[in-house]
């Protein structure tokens, strides 16, 4: 019995948090965007530079 209701209440408790982090996904879309643009420029600028490296060696 008590097992089912700690799963019960872990189901619950991620239920919340995935609503709430979509949510704030959602209402906060355009710095979710910028957000993942600076990871690409940044992903991109590293690449390029290992490229540049591989080249010289």
């Amino acid at each position: 019995m008590a097992d089912s209701y700690k799963t019960f209440l872990k189901a619950l408790l991620g239920v919340v948090i995935l609503i709430v982090g979509v949510t704030m996904i959602l209402a906060w879309w355009p710095q979710v965007v910028a957000l993942f643009q600076g990871f690409l420029g940044l992903a991109f600028a590293i690449a390029g530079m290992l490229v540049l490296y591989s080249i010289s060696k």
